[in-house]
């Protein structure tokens, strides 16, 4: 689609407030969509007016029923839905329960009729799907992102927190779409109203968009040795080209012995073995989470062929990879 020179003060009016839209696919998360809303309600109270309003969505007009069992009451189906200057798509690990070609349509038809489009957490299946976002920046949860990047590869999918592109945006879920939200607040109403905020949430920093998701490898694993902590990340970040370890050893000038000696130090485990628990949990993770298939899986994992991976996955695991995403 074609890119248009937008700034997201254009969204604000003098006469009415800036109306957003949330569509919530069964089983949304209910943090992200608390986060989101709840800013724009202590927004309007900070500046004592209606700056914002909002509707709730639903594909058929029913309550819709959040992943913990809470259920809100929809406001409008899709086909009576009004006009939105913004719209957020909540979606959780249920995914593609919701798939529609319907939904997918009516993205596609108010984007075009110059809504901003978001999507939260796994919406961003949904936007990649209605077509919104080849060639476009896109942020996704780490935990979907391998599959996300193999059946979107067009899509620039990243692992910042949130991204903005155009009229497009993402969030990768979580605590990570108050943050969205202060920057949406922050474009429209101005920076004051957003740390305003913030400060109300106790939320001591506005991360920006290209921020990490993850605690650093340093607070995961209750480490503290600067050396160990980079070849961890390196180690993260090449799970489907695996480095070697002497390699790895090198990038922090110390020998492979010396590094084997810190991973036993701090972790009671070689580097190798470290490297393979990494391979296997996103391994696992992908075969819960994902349609990939057990062949795609052992690609992103790092393994030459679906035999090989099968037989790493049943050593560690005890149970083959076809077991785990059964169960």
């Amino acid at each position: 689609m074609a890119r248009q020179s937008f700034s997201l003060n254009d969204l604000k009016h003098g006469e009415r407030p800036v109306r957003i839209g949330f569509f919530l696919a069964p089983d949304y998360p209910l943090m992200t969509f608390s986060a989101a809303l709840d800013s724009l309600r202590q927004g309007n109270r900070l500046i004592k007016r209606k700056a914002f309003e909002w509707v709730l969505i639903t594909a058929d007009g029913r309550e819709a029923r959040s992943s913990s069992g809470l259920a809100f009451p929809s406001d409008y189906a899709i086909a009576q839905a009004p006009k939105c200057d913004i719209l957020f798509v909540c979606a959780g690990v249920n995914y593609t329960n919701s798939y529609d070609p319907g939904l997918f349509s009516w993205l596609r038809r108010i984007y075009s009729e110059g809504c901003v489009v978001g999507g939260v957490s796994t919406a961003v299946f949904y936007l990649a799907r209605a077509g919104l976002l080849e060639g476009r920046r896109c942020a996704v949860h780490w935990e979907s992102l391998p599959s996300f990047r193999s059946e979107f590869p067009n899509c620039l999918a990243t692992d910042d927190i949130f991204a903005v592109d155009g009229r497009l945006i993402t969030s990768s879920g979580g605590t990570v779409t108050l943050d969205m939200m202060l920057y949406l607040i922050a474009a429209i109403e101005g920076r004051e109203l957003a740390e305003q905020i913030s400060d109300q949430f106790n939320h001591p920093r506005m991360r920006r968009q290209d921020d990490v998701q993850r605690m650093v490898p340093e607070d995961r694993f209750g480490i503290r040795n600067v050396k160990l902590g980079f070849v961890i990340r390196r180690m993260e970040s090449s799970l489907s080209e695996p480095i070697e370890i002497a390699e790895l050893a090198d990038a922090v000038k110390i020998s492979p012995r010396q590094l084997e000696r810190l991973f036993r130090t701090h972790l009671n485990k070689s580097p190798s073995q470290f490297y393979i628990d990494l391979r296997m949990a996103r391994a696992r993770e992908l075969l819960i989470h994902t349609d990939l298939s057990v062949s795609d899986i052992a690609g992103v994992c790092g393994y030459e062929s679906p035999s090989h991976f099968s037989r790493f996955y049943r050593q560690h695991f005890r149970e083959s990879p076809v077991a785990t995403r059964r169960s």
